[in-house]
Parts: C-alpha cells; sequence; structure tokens
C-alpha cells in the first residue's frame, strides 16, 4: 500500500513522506513525474524564492542517493526557466530517496528541518525496498556510521524514532532483515538500556542459528560486533567462522588485499615498494564494490599508483609506467600521480627536461583525457583542467604547439589570465603558432589584469615600437591598458599590509666585500630580499625586483639589498657574482651564510620582501611570489610609495 502524507500523520502524529517530497518542502523542490518509475529521466525543480538562495546568480545540487542499500552522491548543474531552476536526471536502478542540498558560490539551503528528500516508489506501486531505511537513516548521521552528514542538524532524529523506520522497512520488506541490522543495531545501542541491548544480541543470536546463511549475512554479523558494539573476541570468533565456511569467499579477498597493501607500507627499499606496488594492482584491480573494505582498513589505490609512477620514472622505465599508470583508477589517484611524478621532478625540483618529462606526461594525459570524454560529471574533468597549465608547458617546450594550444586554453578558460606563468605559456604557444593578432590581446589582456611575465613584458614594448617607429608614448600605452579595478585592488592590498615593528640591526659584507650596516641607512627606504641559490620561486621573482630597482634608480633615498641566506653552497661569494653578471641583475647581494640574519629578522621561508621605512622601522613584510612580474614590480613601487608619501604628509 502507498504511504501518503494524511495517513501517517492521522496514525502516527508524525511528519512522514509521501513517494514525493516532505509536504512542508514540495513547493521548494519537487519532482516531475511526480510518481516516476525506475531508471526514468525527471525534472527536479527547485523554487529558490523564499530561500537564502533568491539572489544567486548560479545553483548546483548535491543529491544524496541511496540505491541498493548503498549511499552514493553526485552534483549537478540546474539552469533557471523564468523564477524557478530546474534541471534533467536519470534516476539510477533501484532508487529508494534522494536528498538534495543547493549550492551557489556562496551560501547553501539543505531544507532545514524538514529537509529537500524524495522517496521512491517500487513498480508495484509500494515503497521501493530501503526507501523508509534511508528516510530513517539519512536523518541519524550522528548515530549510524556511513550515512552522508548533509540534512541540517535540525533535522537530526533519536533513536527511537530511527528505530521506528527500521520496523516499518522490515514490515514493507522483511527480505531486508539481515540489510537493516546495522541501523537496527547501531538504533538499539544508542538506545543503551538493557532492554534495547538485549533485543540486539537476540537478533544477533537467532539470525546466526538461521540456516544455510549466505558470506554476506555473515559479514553483516561480523559489522555489527566489529563496528558496533567493539566486541573484538566475538568479531573474531566471527572471522575465523567465515574463513572457515568460505575459505574462497569475499572475507578471504579481502584479507589477502589488505595485507598485500601492508607490505607496501612495510617495504624499506624504493624497488621493494615499488615491486609491492605492482603486486598490488597485480593482484587486486581496483573495484569500486571494494571501497567499503578498502576505506575503513584505510586500503588507498592512489598511494599504491603514486608510488608506482614514481619510482618507475625515476628508474626511466616507460614500459611499466605506461602499464599502470595508463589504466590507473580511480579517477582521483591522478591529482597524486601529476604531482609526484610529473610537477615535482620536473617544476619543484627542475631534475628532468620537457623532452625527458614528455612521453611520461603524454600516458597520463591519455589516461585523464579518457575519463573526462567518458564520463560526463565536473568532477571527472577536474582534474584536467587542474593540470592543463602544467601540461601545456610540457608541450610548449617540445613545439608540440597544436596539442599544447588546446590546454593552454583549457587552463586559461578556468583562470582568465589571472596568472602570469599560464599566460606566458598561452602567448609563447601563440607564438608558436604564427597567431600574431592573438598574441597581441594576449598580451594586453595579461597586462591589464596586472599578470605578465617579463617575456610579455618586452613583446609589449616590442610590438609597440614595431607600430609607433618609437618608444614615445609607450608609457601612456600602458597606463591605457591598466585595468583600474585591479590597480585599486593591488593599493588596497598594499594598504593592508602596512605596519610599524622595531627591526634588528645588522652588518653584512656584500658580493665585492664591502659592508652593510642597516642602521647607517637611517633616512632611506631600504628594501630587502631575502633568497637563496636553491629556491626557484626567489630567482622566479627577481625580474620583477629587476624592474622596481631600475624604477627608482635614480632615487638615492631608496636602496635594495638582496640577501642570500639558507644556502647550500660553500662558494657563495663566486656564486653570486657570477649569476648576477650572467643574468644581468644589477643587485647588490648580502651574504648571510650562517642565516643568523635572517633567524634575527623572523624570515624563514623565502622568498621573503621586507620593506624598512626611513625611520629604521620594519613597514612591510610579505612571503611568497605569485608568479607575475609586474605585479610584483607595482606591489614594491606602491609600498615604496606609501611610505614616501606618509614622509612627506609628516
Amino acid at each position: 500500500m502507498r504511504i501518503t502524507y494524511m495517513s501517517f500523520m492521522v496514525a502516527l502524529g508524525l511528519l512522514c513522506l509521501q513517494p514525493t517530497a516532505v509536504d512542508a518542502q514540495s513547493k521548494i523542490f519537487s519532482v516531475t513525474p511526480e510518481i516516476p518509475k525506475p531508471q526514468d529521466t525527471v525534472t527536479l525543480h527547485y523554487d529558490a524564492r523564499k530561500t537564502n538562495l533568491r539572489d544567486a546568480k548560479s545553483i548546483r545540487a548535491e543529491l544524496v542517493l541511496f540505491a541498493d542499500f548503498t549511499w552514493n552522491r553526485t552534483t549537478i548543474k540546474f539552469t533557471k526557466d523564468d523564477s524557478v531552476w530546474s534541471a534533467k536526471y536519470v534516476l539510477p536502478p533501484n532508487l529508494g530517496l534522494m536528498t538534495a542540498v543547493f549550492e551557489s558560490d556562496k551560501e547553501k539551503d539543505n531544507g532545514g528541518a524538514d529537509t529537500y528528500a524524495y522517496i521512491f516508489a517500487d513498480p508495484a506501486g509500494g515503497q521501493m525496498s530501503g526507501a523508509k531505511l534511508a528516510w530513517g537513516a539519512i536523518r541519524a548521521p550522528h548515530l549510524v556510521d556511513g550515512v552522508p552528514n548533509v540534512v541540517d542538524s535540525t533535522a537530526f532524529k533519536d533513536a527511537e524514532i530511527l528505530l521506528m523506520w527500521v520496523k516499518y522497512e522490515l514490515r514493507d520488506h522483511p527480505e531486508n532483515r539481515f540489510k537493516v541490522l546495522p541501523t537496527a543495531a547501531a538504533a538499539l545501542k544508542a538506545l543503551n538500556t538493557e532492554k534495547s541491548l538485549a533485543n540486539l544480541q537476540k537478533e544477533l543470536n537467532t539470525l546466526q542459528e538461521m540456516p544455510d546463511l549466505k558470506e554476506q549475512d555473515w559479514l553483516i554479523i561480523l559489522h555489527v560486533y566489529q563496528d558496533i558494539l567493539r566486541d573484538r573476541g566475538k568479531a573474531e570468533d566471527i572471522q575465523q567462522k567465515i574463513l572457515r565456511l568460505f575459505p574462497a569467499g569475499q572475507f578471504a579477498a579481502d584479507q589477502q588485499r589488505l595485507a598485500d597493501f601492508n607490505r607496501i607500507q612495510a617495504a624499506k627499499t624504493d624497488a621493494d615498494r615499488l615491486a609491492a606496488a605492482t603486486n598490488f594492482i597485480d593482484k587486486h584491480p581496483y573495484k569500486e564494490a571494494d571501497l567499503p573494505f578498502n576505506n575503513r582498513n584505510r586500503i588507498n589505490y592512489t598511494n599504491a599508483y603514486w608510488i608506482i609512477s614514481v619510482y618507475s620514472s625515476l628508474n626511466k622505465d616507460l614500459k611499466t609506467y605506461t602499464k599502470y599508470i595508463g589504466a590507473a583508477e580511480p579517477y582521483e589517484a591522478f591529482g597524486q600521480i601529476v604531482y609526484r611524478s610529473i610537477s615535482v621532478p620536473y617544476i619543484s625540483q627542475n631534475t628532468v627536461t620537457a623532452e625527458e618529462i614528455l612521453p611520461y606526461a603524454k600516458v597520463v594525459m591519455d589516461r585523464v583525457n579518457f575519463f573526462k570524454n567518458k564520463y560526463d560529471d565536473d568532477q571527472y574533468a577536474s582534474i584536467y583542467y587542474s593540470n592543463a597549465a602544467l601540461f601545456a608547458k610540457i608541450l610548449l617546450e617540445n613545439k608540440l604547439y597544436d596539442e599544447a594550444f588546446e590546454y593552454a586554453s583549457a587552463a586559461q578558460s578556468t583562470t582568465n589570465y589571472k596568472s602570469a606563468d599560464l599566460n606566458d605559456t598561452y602567448v609563447k604557444v601563440l607564438e608558436g603558432l604564427s597567431e600574431d593578432t592573438q598574441v597581441q590581446l594576449a598580451i594586453e589582456k595579461s597586462y591589464a589584469v596586472n599578470q605578465s611575465s617579463t617575456h610579455i613584458l618586452e613583446l609589449l614594448k616590442q610590438h609597440y615600437v614595431a607600430k609607433a617607429g618609437t618608444e614615445k608614448g609607450y608609457d601612456d600605452y600602458l597606463a591605457s591598458l591598466r585595468d583600474a579595478d585591479k590597480e585599486s585592488e593591488l593599493k588596497d592590498k598594499v594598504k593592508r599590509l602596512i605596519v610599524r615593528k622595531d627591526f634588528p640591526d645588522f652588518t653584512l659584507k656584500d658580493q665585492y666585500g664591502n659592508v652593510v650596516k642597516l642602521s647607517a641607512l637611517k633616512g632611506k627606504t631600504v628594501v630587502l630580499d631575502f633568497w637563496a641559490s636553491w629556491c626557484a620561486p626567489c630567482k622566479a621573482a627577481f625580474p620583477g625586483m629587476k624592474i622596481a630597482v631600475q624604477h627608482f634608480k635614480e632615487d638615492p633615498n631608496v636602496v635594495f639589498y638582496f640577501i642570500d641566506t639558507q644556502e647550500r653552497k660553500a662558494d657563495m661569494k663566486a656564486y653570486v657574482s657570477k649569476y648576477m653578471q650572467e643574468n644581468d641583475y644589477p643587485f647588490t647581494v648580502l651574504l648571510d651564510g650562517d642565516s643568523k640574519i635572517s633567524k634575527a629578522s623572523g624570515v624563514s621561508a623565502i622568498p621573503h620582501k621586507i620593506v624598512i621605512g626611513p625611520d629604521g622601522k620594519l613597514r612591510f613584510s610579505e612571503v611568497g611570489y605569485m608568479g607575475s612580474t609586474s605585479e610584483l614590480a607595482d606591489e614594491i613601487i606602491e609600498m615604496v610609495r606609501l611610505i614616501k608619501e606618509e614622509q612627506n604628509n609628516g
């Protein structure tokens, strides 16, 4: 018999579900057709006008689904039609319950105490198997492990209400006696009365005495003893019984998978670690069905795959890398695979060339593209887009301009010129394709948002001079490109950074042997840049610092010192002199070989820029480099300008 809202209200005095949304929320969240058939394409409707998302420009929904006694999640985008948002969705087989959480870029709406839940009917017109259990459990994530915690806490129900829904499930679907056992056990344990615990033990004893139990039945009983009652002794007895009854069953397979995974963790050498990881994948290919056991026992396929990716690439074993990484799953593993086997050696450590890393990157690109193209879901495109800039850079350096353009364009579609490093790659790709008009547009857009590399700044000047025949008017041209909002943002940021603190005096020698004492520079604005020869971001920031140095080269009251610290080179002085000369950096470098000055100055992470005012006080302190040559230069120039303005105003 179909459950109706009114019949339950009268019979129980409780708010319950019919085969539609909760009545109180039906005008906000609804499904058409109202009573769909399994695997129908339905339309989900969300009327946000009376919700906190009424002014949202875009809306998506996280759908929490209960089908075949398993919880799953998916996210879908909604489109607005007049005043109501809607989306098409194909119902999965055997779906019992759907709970929606609506989101904009800034806020969420989970329906409050009533929730946005929808319970589904089976083909015979009754409630789908598992639906009532799910409706009880979704509002009791604080009681039942594994239930997604997505509804508002005001919707939470106690153990008695949860147990009531377990009973309703069994009344209509007595065949689900084992499937409801974990939820029933959680409720009875939460009640924690002599009667509830005795009833639970009685049910467990009765179930164990039933004839012809399947392995899955025993595994559910084991789960209750092991994870809910925490009865270690009884759980071990059940485990041994399962192994005796089902020596080639799922439990035995799970235990072997756990043992083989633990061998990876226990390996002492890189070679042993790689061998253990490949053996694990060979014997236990990834299966979604294994996830519950894997998660409970911390079996992580991502770990196995990144280990294979790192050590096979270090061994220059492309065959092994291709065999395993070319078929790796789950998709989420590629975040670590890309980072550890591609980004770290190529970008962070700079130990391989673009030519050397290309064949490994190609394996990854092919597999990531496979997932992106096969599954129509944003999550399967996330790693593609988040690593597109890296792939484009590798392809660019190998002069594969057409392929590089695809990835650079994809990356640009998500960053919209907000990354100087990507802008540099994108412009160089366009140059390789001889797209002169697009190059001009790209360098001007990059400059407009203050995300220009040294190369882009050089191109801007070259293109201007080529067109105008002179450098005259170049500064006015640059000013015309500037985004006023971006300039205002930078000025506001610098204002927020200003401080006035004591700063310790120091005495250091520069690369020429001259002694520099900070206190002797009182009356001047002093810009300090702490760096080291091994620090790639430090060196990447030098072109921007050079622009700032040149901007103040005629101003005797502004001086720059680049403090080489945390150094690992024995020949610091010789290295510094050679590096500055080869790269045409007109920098005065102070040598802080023992790092005493940087430690006294509170400097640990580098690069670290510090600006000292004419009064000897610390005025600005900023760590890191975000990648934009022009933005860094403008930031330093604005810091100095603010100090001068403050000084002039008394």
